[in-house]
């Protein structure tokens, strides 16, 4: 690795990564949640949000780089939603971040990128839920735990495919010379 700090570049693409996020999130989750469907704003967010996260990990490329994206997001949120809103983001991006730092040490290649933005979608599902379980007992109390379980199956596969989306947005944002892939060396 060339330099072990984060650049200001890096910073910003971040920041811009989360604002995206947002974005998707201020869009869909609006028209989604009024249904109560449980899960429902979850999985077409996850498409959305995952084609974004995928972006970013591939440009950012270090270990860390799902933290600070999702990190900045949740700070977004603690802001412009709730402290529910900011707890599952930062829950989700630290369990998926610890996940695959541990399992591929970055996020070069095609795989980590695409797993870090499924694991991060499925992993912010059982934080919400555990939340609003919480903050809303009457809404969500007696929901039919199988719910959880198709909820979860539809964010892997929207999430999936989102981020197969972003990986391919992402090949040709650098074939075009609009997003650099050289990670930290920016």
């Amino acid at each position: 690795m060339k330099n072990t700090y984060w650049t200001t570049r890096e910073y910003v693409f971040a920041a811009m990564t989360a604002l995206a996020l947002l974005v998707v999130a201020s869009v869909v989750i609006p028209v989604t949640l009024p249904l109560r469907i449980p899960g429902l704003a979850n999985a077409i967010n996850a498409f959305f949000a995952s084609i974004f996260v995928v972006i970013g990990l591939v440009r950012l490329q270090r270990p860390g780089s799902l933290l600070l994206i999702t990190g900045l997001y949740s700070l977004i949120c603690l802001v412009a939603a709730s402290p529910v809103v900011f707890g599952f983001v930062l829950a989700g991006g630290a369990v998926s971040e610890l996940v695959c730092s541990g399992v591929f040490r970055g996020y070069r290649g095609t795989r980590a990128p695409l797993m870090g933005a499924v694991v991060y979608e499925m992993a912010m599902f059982p934080f919400a839920m555990a939340l609003s379980f919480f903050f809303l007992p009457e809404r969500y109390g007696k929901v039919a735990p199988w719910i959880f379980a198709v909820a979860e199956a539809a964010i892997f596969v929207t999430s999936l495919a989102g981020g197969l989306i972003g990986l391919k947005l992402a090949r040709e944002l650098a074939r075009a010379g609009k997003l650099d892939l050289g990670g930290s060396a920016g």
